[in-house]
């Protein structure tokens, strides 16, 4: 918002609004909205404009259905993307879409929840387009870093606060007033003064063609109530004016039992079992599957879990890790792991070696310990080849899978490569083990991510990072294979790990974002 707090205004009143830092992409969009003259507007409760131009909360639009096409082309221009849902959720209803904005400098996305049309209804039920950009007598206007933005008069949210709440209140057939909860006060806040010495306040809802109905509220003991004849007499006007008359509220009440019995299953399952079904939203054009790889020092976790979290702040997002870290693993491999650490430095310096120990020793003078690194190898192999399978098959289900590494076949020894020599001449049957894991790795190289991305830096960064924990010859190695995959790959991006970790994580963004 302007940092002076105030809102101009085009010849209609104005409210105040909090100062709060708007992303930039707010004013953008919505100064290119008007250069285009769209008919459009926000209808929600003005307390939470400032989280939803801070990216932190949605911003409720109401769009004139003549200007749809126009105001897919600007979201497009701006790199806008589109997310669907299943039929189950209670945000999936005609007229209504989820699109998201990237702000790029900032690495975050503004949320826009576009109506044509606005429904109300069961909360799993918005049958009734009750309101729409017509419908709306008196458009205010806000201020957002200079741009003037249109938003809904107190009256009118009003009005279509009462009308939601019609359908969405409850109670004992006998009581002649509901309570109003706390979640719904704050709409009612603007309710007019009392209009007789009991306290009533009344309010006159009309819609389109509807009659006009005088809905009561009343200040008791209880709290705040609403009269629930004439909550039911807005039902009726509201389901009449869009052609439905008959017993509709009983197939309303059983429709929105069903797909809300369907919505809680699905969250439990996808609470207690992560990956095996849709997210609540998806790209529209699918699940993504994008992968961190660099050297030691470079970043490659922290950015993973401040990516998922951004993401997965509206879309459905996992992180995984490819690596054979302290992180999840199979229980098997990492008892394995545990005795034969000690011994790891050794396999990898045959297997960078070609076979030849760099100790002097003979192979088979540490069979048993050769033996275990091998099978640790081969499990470690298993354990890849199941997690990337599991990666593609969530971004199928329309996830956004962040990768921490990816294995790859080109090389022995380094970036999450084979580990076994393949010259085991002194130890009978190690070379079909040798075998086995190339035969898995080879697999995992035609499973490629959607997106790979390889973070770059010299070796003082990883050193200042990570003092000791990579050698720079071990680092330098690292590097040339990168560049060698790069040259076999052109589609990999590289960005420069260097700089803090907030430039680079809107760097990641960027990339990930276009390529969604």
């Amino acid at each position: 918002m302007d940092a002076s707090g105030q809102a101009e205004t085009d010849g209609s009143a104005f409210r105040p609004i909090e100062t709060v830092p708007a992303l930039p992409i707010a004013s953008e969009l919505f100064r290119a909205f008007n250069e285009a003259g769209l008919k459009y507007g926000i209808i929600q409760d003005l307390a939470s404009l400032h989280d939803g131009f801070a990216g932190r909360d949605d911003l409720d639009v109401l769009l004139d259905k003549h200007d749809y096409p126009a105001f897919c082309s600007i979201v497009c221009q701006l790199h806008g993307r589109r997310s669907v849902s299943l039929s189950c959720y209670d945000n999936v209803c005609a007229g209504r879409e989820d699109w998201f904005l990237p702000d790029f400098s900032r690495g975050r996305y503004l949320h826009l929840d576009m109506h044509i049309g606005a429904r109300v209804g069961w909360e799993f039920r918005k049958r009734y387009p009750a309101f729409d950009y017509a419908a709306i007598t008196r458009w205010e206007s806000i201020s957002v870093d200079g741009v003037s933005v249109p938003v809904v008069s107190p009256e009118d949210e009003l009005r279509i606060a009462i009308a939601r709440f019609a359908f969405r209140a409850w109670a004992m057939p006998w009581k002649q007033w509901i309570s109003v909860d706390e979640g719904w006060k704050q709409h009612f806040a603007r309710l007019p003064l009392p209009s007789d010495e009991q306290g009533v306040q009344v309010v006159e809802c009309t819609f389109g063609g509807a009659g006009t109905v005088r809905c009561r509220f009343l200040q008791s003991a209880d709290g705040l109530v609403a009269h629930r004849g004439d909550l039911a007499r807005l039902r009726r006007s509201i389901r009449e004016m869009c052609g439905y008359t008959g017993r509709f509220a009983i197939a309303d009440a059983a429709v929105h039992l069903a797909r809300k019995t369907s919505y809680l299953a699905l969250r439990f399952l996808q609470r207690s079992m992560p990956g095996r079904f849709p997210p609540k939203r998806r790209p529209a054009a699918g699940g993504f599957v994008v992968a961190l790889i660099g050297p030691d020092g470079m970043g490659k976790s922290t950015q993973a879990g401040r990516l998922a979290q951004t993401f997965g702040w509206k879309f459905g997002c996992a992180q995984v890790y490819v690596g054979t870290g302290d992180g999840n693993g199979w229980w098997l491999r990492k008892a394995l792991q545990s005795v034969a650490f000690p011994h790891r430095r050794r396999l990898k310096s045959l297997a960078q070696n070609d076979g030849k120990d760099s100790s002097g020793r003979a192979w088979s003078k540490g069979g048993v310990v050769a033996v275990a690194l091998a099978l640790w190898a081969v499990l470690i192999a298993f354990e890849r080849y199941a997690v990337v399978k599991r990666a593609h098959r969530w971004a199928t289900r329309g996830l956004i899978v962040i990768c921490d590494r990816w294995p790859q076949a080109l090389c022995r020894g380094y970036l999450d490569g084979p580990t076994i020599p393949a010259r085991l001449f002194s130890i009978p049957g190690l070379s079909a083990l040798a075998r086995l894991e190339q035969r898995l790795y080879q697999k995992m190289a035609e499973r490629r991510p959607h997106l790979v991305l390889h973070l770059v830096s010299d070796f003082a960064v990883s050193e200042q990072r990570k003092p000791g924990d990579i050698r720079k010859e071990a680092f330098d190695a690292r590097l040339s294979l990168m560049a060698e995959l790069r040259a076999q790959d052109k589609d990999i991006r590289t960005v420069d790990a260097s700089a803090g970790i907030e430039a680079v994580g809107r760097e990641l963004f960027r990339h990930i974002w276009l390529s969604l």
